[in-house]
């Protein structure tokens, strides 16, 4: 049998897993993004291995809530004008996805694709110095008291059906786990054996050195197009062409444009998310937290901490938006009270989000040779490993049935 040849367009993480999966394989794969060094959705959002994220966004009663998100000083969410403007039909669309039987779809799928995040990375990393970056560790779900956790309580109803064991946690035990925090938080819950990535930066790239002592091939350059030959796929590049058996799109949201040419029709957009990292700071954070208040989730990092989270639509072709930042180190201080750091690092990106919740995995319904690994909105880090695995899978054809239906480019 001849060595099968894959290209993969897009080098975040669901492009890296599935390149690694591939050339450890044996096929011939060559990555393909127009730059190595840029700082995509994995590199920026909270670094966490988050298996408990199987709840879209959009949960039941969200929408009687989206004017105080949207208007509140403090709320996480933002529309720009006037790119809010053209995508209001995706956003209608969106938000026919809250009611309680669609949400429960999405979270037993998302269940199924998130599983054992850790353990998946762990696997993904082996042989490589990636995995010096990946820290075993529990989460708290932090709240101002125990009527603000009733209020999510169908959300964690969700995790505990899944396998979550919910640990309670009461104020003097929070106290001692997250030095520094405000007294006005007196309740969280905890989930153990979790993890995250304690450098995103330096974790993806010795995962693409990794890659390349596999055999693997780099190439940086923008994707012009893809065009089905008779037994083949031709990737036109800025720098030249190249013909390959198999081709995965994995760009995130610039994933339409191809998408679209090879039949995908589930709607797609940016969320644009935002992260602050305080860095040199006085406080050591022990371990990741979700604000159940703000919404916003908290990271420890090498030299500080990581702040990220928001909401925002509308901005693909936007600048940064600065009230997200100011809004951001407003949560820090309010959390963190009296904090000092000596600098900060400002960082936004745009995640892709598809309007039923679920990412976009499996193959072309026009052309069997052409894939699709993308759409994870928050958790692309989190399920990347697993989504380059099933890609893997489904271009060699192994004899084993992947329960990805609800993934399916085609639905």
């Amino acid at each position: 049998m001849s060595l099968k040849k894959i290209a993969i367009v897009g080098a975040g993480i669901i492009g890296i897993s599935s390149a690694i999966y591939l050339a450890r394989r044996g096929c011939e794969v060559t990555l393909i993004d127009k730059d190595f060094k840029g700082k995509p959705a994995s590199y920026g959002n909270a670094s966490w291995l988050s298996s408990p994220s199987i709840t879209p966004v959009l949960m039941p009663g969200m929408i009687k809530k989206i004017p105080n998100l949207l208007f509140s000083k403090d709320g996480p969410l933002f529309l720009r004008f006037p790119g809010f403007l053209k995508i209001i039909p995706f956003l209608t669309k969106y938000l026919s996805y809250s009611n309680k039987n669609k949400v429960e779809y999405i979270s037993k799928n998302l269940a199924y694709l998130l599983k054992d995040s850790v353990n998946e990375h762990k696997e993904l990393a082996k042989g490589t110095n990636a995995s010096q970056w990946i820290k075993d560790s529990p989460f708290f779900f932090i709240y101002k008291n125990k009527q603000d956790f009733a209020n999510d309580s169908y959300t964690w109803s969700l995790r505990k059906k899944h396998g979550f064991n919910l640990i309670e946690v009461e104020e003097e035990e929070l106290n001692s786990s997250v030095p520094g925090l405000s007294s006005e938080y007196k309740f969280a819950i905890k989930i153990e054996h979790l993890g995250y990535i304690s450098n995103s930066q330096n974790y993806l790239d010795d995962l693409l050195d990794g890659f390349k002592k596999l055999g693997g091939i780099l190439l940086e350059h923008e994707v012009t197009d893809i065009i089905e030959e008779r037994d083949s796929i031709s990737i036109f590049t800025k720098g030249g062409n190249i013909l390959v058996d198999d081709v995965i799109i994995s760009s995130g949201v610039y994933s339409n444009k191809f998408a679209k040419k090879f039949g995908v029709k589930v709607p797609i957009q940016s969320e644009r998310g935002y992260h602050l990292e305080l860095q040199n700071t006085d406080i050591k954070l022990n371990y990741p937290i979700m604000n159940g208040y703000l919404k916003l989730a908290i990271t420890p990092r090498p030299t500080g901490i990581r702040f990220a989270g928001l909401v925002e639509f509308g901005s693909l072709n936007s600048n940064p938006n600065p009230k997200a930042f100011e809004l951001l180190m407003r949560n820090a201080k309010s959390m963190f009270p009296g904090i000092k750091f000596k600098t900060k690092q400002e960082w936004s990106g745009h995640r892709p989000s598809t309007v039923d919740s679920l990412p976009v995995i499996g193959s072309s319904s026009v052309n069997k040779k052409i894939h699709f690994g993308y759409g994870h909105h928050h958790i692309g880090l989190t399920g990347g490993p697993k989504t380059g695995k099933l890609l893997s899978k489904m271009i060699l054809r192994d004899n084993e049935r992947l329960d990805i239906e609800a993934f399916n480019p085609n639905r």
